[in-house]
């Protein structure tokens, strides 16, 4: 008796994470079922059991639980493209001051203006970078909670993008920072993929929805 009823007390501090809502019209069936299906003898939630309740009530309370798989698997791309454009960060705060340096002595003769040009590009970067993982991560957010408008904030973020890459490589950037390049083309790889699932017909349709309910 002691062991069901630490049982069930597990079980429901685990199902007080969803929504008051959702618990008020389903948490008795719930904790039935988990307590039906439980193992003879088992004293408290298994691991598997708690995450799959917990991951259960992440997606219910970000609004992620009817979402098609389409913006689901864009909304993991957006959270992956900030963590590359995190990398992106890291990399450019350990290389951009030594790329600066290699360029000064490939260009002894390098105009005032020049480096000027540097020194302003590396403080654009400094605040570009940061603003665009927090971009993502605001995106991915939007997205997931169906929000239409975020779809095209994400083309523009993603247009913006694709621009400072192509003037970065016009410029010469991979000659100095081949491995900032490389990280910038695979966070512009992963927002093109989320962009490219943003506007598949199931997310057409879910944005639709989302709209008229509105």
């Amino acid at each position: 008796m002691n062991e069901a009823i630490g049982l069930e007390r597990g079980y429901r501090r685990l199902v007080a994470c969803y929504p008051r809502s959702f618990r008020q019209d389903n948490e008795e069936e719930i904790l039935t079922v988990l307590m039906a299906t439980a193992r003879e003898g088992q004293q408290r939630p298994s691991i598997g059991e708690s995450w799959d309740l917990l991951r259960g009530a992440l997606r219910m309370r970000t609004s992620l639980s009817r979402t098609p798989r389409t913006i689901l698997a864009a909304v993991r791309l957006m959270y992956a493209g900030a963590v590359a454009e995190l990398a992106v960060l890291i990399i450019f705060a350990l290389t951009a001051y030594s790329a600066r340096a290699d360029f000064i002595a490939r260009n002894p003769h390098a105009t005032a203006a020049a480096l000027s040009y540097i020194n302003a590009h590396i403080v654009v970067d400094w605040i570009s970078i940061p603003v665009a993982i927090a971009f993502w991560a605001w995106m991915a957010q939007a997205n997931g909670k169906g929000q239409d408008w975020a779809r095209l904030v994400s083309v523009a973020c993603f247009a913006l993008n694709t621009m400072s890459l192509i003037i970065s490589l016009s410029q010469g950037v991979a000659a100095y920072a081949p491995v900032l390049v490389i990280a910038s083309a695979v966070a512009w790889v992963i927002g093109l993929a989320a962009i490219t699932l943003l506007f598949c017909k199931p997310s057409w349709r879910y944005y639709e929805q989302q709209v008229a309910q509105r």
